[in-house]
């Protein structure tokens, strides 16, 4: 038995353009991320979705959650608040509220997966979603979502291959955000993280426009 993680799936959703999909419908979608996910997880695996199952109110998608294997843990995102639990619950094992996370561990990594980077943990390496293409690592997170990984989850045994490249492949080139020709602009563009604001809950603090 394996354990995946993955994140953004936004079933029903119909800007495929804006968020940059390779497919041709909506349905497109829904088939092609439902292949991808089976062509690695089997009915007995674990997965861990970090957030935004369905896009918005899309109900009628739901049903599809179904077609994907896998024992399925879900973290709520902004997008599956239109969902109570009790029409969540016939396809999740378990339904962490929106906002909180799932402690994990490793090979010996302390991890934490929850949906907004801004709610990750300084003491453990996060996993997130719900940034899309924005990027796929930071200096202690990786975003699990299934744009930036070819639309397939996550295998839990790769994480220390991303730990290990953030550790000690990727140079200052990749983490040129920390750099004054663009950490200057902190609080001048960009916005707050506009789901949780409340005082001790960031990685990093909402002046610095992570969302």
């Amino acid at each position: 038995m394996a354990t995946f993680l993955t994140a953004d799936w936004h079933l029903g959703e119909d800007r495929l353009e804006i968020l940059q999909r390779p497919f041709k419908s909506r349905e497109d979608m829904i088939n092609g991320l439902i292949e991808r996910h089976n062509s690695l997880v089997t009915p007995d695996d674990e997965v861990i979705i970090v957030g935004d199952v369905c896009y918005r109110n899309a109900l009628e998608c739901l049903s599809f959650v179904s077609a994907f294997n896998g024992r399925k843990t879900l973290v709520r995102g902004n997008h599956d608040r239109p969902f109570s639990d009790e029409e969540l619950q016939p396809f999740f094992e378990r339904i962490v509220p929106d906002g909180g996370g799932i402690e994990l561990e490793v090979d010996g990594i302390p991890c934490y997966a929850t949906h907004y980077p801004t709610q990750g943990r300084v003491d453990r390496f996060n996993f997130v979603g719900h940034i899309h293409m924005s990027w796929k690592h930071q200096l202690n997170m990786l975003n699990v979502g299934v744009d930036v990984h070819h639309f397939y989850p996550v295998p839990l045994d790769k994480v220390p291959f991303h730990f290990t490249a953030i550790n000690e492949y990727y140079d200052e080139d990749v983490w040129v955000a920390y750099r004054e020709v663009n950490r200057d602009y902190r609080g001048i563009r960009g916005k707050p993280g506009r789901y949780f604001q409340e005082e001790g809950n960031f990685l990093w603090g909402p002046e610095l426009g992570n969302e």
